[in-house]
């Protein structure tokens, strides 16, 4: 079960690794452009974790939570 939030930020963070793979073939001349993506891949790594231990945890609380409503 995934939303589209999940299904597109894992294809940006895909997108933006092959870019980084890119770059790194010549280091010297882009590493500016190397630290910006690294920091960018960093946040966006983490708000796709994030987001998914937050709906993991509503996910499976909803079974559960529907026997108090009765």
């Amino acid at each position: 079960m995934s939303s589209e939030y999940e299904y597109i930020v894992a294809e940006l963070l895909v997108k933006e690794k092959e870019r980084l793979k890119e770059l790194q073939k010549n280091p010297e001349k882009n590493k500016l452009e190397i630290e910006s993506l690294t920091d960018r891949l960093s946040t966006m790594q983490s708000l796709f974790e994030n987001y998914n231990m937050g709906m993991n945890y509503f996910r499976r609380a909803k079974g559960g939570r529907s026997g108090l409503r009765e």
